[in-house]
């Protein structure tokens, strides 16, 4: 049996630091967006874009940087990351404006970008036995999955004692100390002999580009680069990423689970924020309380799920999983306000063994010398799966609460407009009404934000009970194929 390193137990816990951050950052700002949205008045969209973007931008990145790591040398790589994603932190933090914030987080997801793969590919060199791995991919999967569920509490407590830039503010200082124990314990990585085919990576980047930002141009554009990318894959003599990877049993449902997992655990996660502030009346600190179930659920599940892998296998861990989560949504969907707390433990649970199986897979799946392509596909599901989460059930929430606004009679247009934006504005429009309007208007806000959680969970419970089914049809159907005749 191959052991472990014996630095690699210290090495885990550097890595897990960066990759805290790097999840935090994708949901700090739930909390702290009404308290944003007060100081810089952002419209709807420009709401939407400040969370997205962070993710939208890693997303086309986690591939090149993933495997350029293979390339010239994994430490380096995740050192330079740091150091970007510190820099970039301090730009978030002193922003000036909306644009200003924007450009930074999009320098930001880059350095997520630059962390993540590399971070994901080290795992497979610092523990080559599999049942170790496991342990380790499981840390990590929790360490991704708590972080971006700690986010909106570290948010609550900084935006309360100090405002929405502190939430930035921590970032730095635990950066610089992950910089000095990466150079410190980190192994070398040998650069590889092959080259580092630039090209496919511009393809590669600029089609999850395309495909992540949407609209039908980008998307046609990003179907074409993504084209491209896979036939130059196929011709050349070291491919850039190993296309058999996905031939491979359970590869490409581990990469649909992770898309789904993030994709409803960060969309829902702001919704969900949103709804304990602004329609039970929660304070970020209360309402960020009630998420720590998923944080609590989500480590008790990554703490399970290596056990679990090694008795039942990952195709039934990840299916076990996507039931979990679909039972519960029931909750959120149904506007079962006093089970609220059983569906946000479902929630993190379910979502951690479905989050932990895909990984394993993904990682198990090539050696360690081409481990970076594999954890850039495992990260790239993970980020475009937290990208298109808040666009798109913030786009459903948005459009459910406009549907289901019902503004009372009277309203100036002004305070009707702003009102319109979301439940934060309306806020900030009934503070300028006459007192009995302001309390129809911030009730109207209320039930129409509540309708968005009910209509987005509703979506996101069918989604996981179809993966449920199919993945276990898919078992079925693999082992009738295997049965003797």
């Amino acid at each position: 049996m191959t052991r472990a390193p014996a630095r690699a137990w210290p090495s885990l816990a550097v890595l897990g630091a960066g990759l805290f951050l790097v999840a935090v950052d994708a949901t700090v700002l739930h909390v702290a967006l009404p308290d944003l949205v007060r100081q810089l008045r952002p419209g709807a969209s420009a709401q939407v874009w400040i969370v997205a973007i962070y993710p939208l931008t890693a997303a086309p990145l986690l591939l090149p940087f993933g495997t350029l790591g293979d390339r010239y040398g994994r430490r380096r790589v995740l050192v330079a990351g740091y150091a970007v994603f510190g820099v970039a932190s301090l730009a978030c933090a002193f922003a000036p404006g909306v644009p200003a914030l924007l450009a930074a987080r999009a320098v930001l997801g880059c350095g997520g970008a630059m962390i993540m793969p590399t971070t994901m590919s080290l795992l497979r060199e610092l523990f080559p036995e599999q049942r170790r791995r496991r342990t380790a991919i499981a840390v990590c999967s929790g360490i991704a999955g708590t972080g971006s569920v700690f986010g909106p509490v570290l948010g609550a407590v900084l935006v309360e004692t100090w405002g929405w830039r502190a939430t930035f503010l921590v970032n730095p200082p635990v950066i610089l100390a992950a910089i000095v124990l990466a150079l410190r314990w980190l192994p070398r990585t040998p650069p590889a002999r092959r080259r580092w085919d630039g090209v496919s990576a511009l393809f590669a980047a600029g089609g999850v580009l395309g495909i992540a930002y949407g609209g039908l141009l980008p998307s046609l554009a990003g179907c074409v680069l993504v084209g491209l990318f896979v036939r130059r894959q196929r011709r050349a003599d070291a491919p850039l990423l190993d296309l058999t990877l996905f031939r491979q049993p359970g590869v490409p449902g581990a990469v649909g689970g992770v898309l789904l997992v993030m994709s409803t655990l960060v969309g829902l996660g702001l919704l969900f924020a949103q709804y304990l502030q602004l329609v039970l009346g929660l304070s970020p600190t209360a309402a960020a309380t009630r998420l720590l179930l998923v944080l609590g659920a989500s480590a008790a599940g990554s703490v399970v799920a290596p056990a679990l892998l090694q008795r039942f296998g990952n195709t039934r861990v990840r299916t076990a999983g996507f039931a979990v989560t679909a039972v519960s949504l029931l909750v959120p969907a149904l506007d079962a306000v006093g089970l609220l707390g059983f569906a946000l433990a479902g929630l993190g649970f379910g979502m951690a063994l479905a989050l932990t199986s895909s990984t394993d897979t993904l990682l198990s799946a090539t050696p360690a010398a081409s481990a970076g392509g594999a954890a850039a596909v495992e990260k790239t599901g993970y980020e475009l799966g937290a990208g298109f989460g808040t666009t798109l059930f913030g786009s459903l929430a948005a459009a459910v609460y406009a549907a289901h606004l019902s503004v009372p009679p009277g309203l100036p247009p002004a305070a009707r407009h702003l009102a319109a934006a979301g439940p934060a504005q309306a806020e900030v429009a009934a503070a300028g009404l006459p007192g009995p309007m302001a309390s129809d208007l911030l009730t109207a806000a209320r039930a129409a934000c509540a309708a968005g959680l009910q209509v987005s969970a509703g979506v996101a419970c069918g989604v996981f009970t179809l993966a449920a089914l199919a993945a276990a049809f898919r078992r079925y159907r693999s082992r009738e194929a295997e049965a003797p005749p």
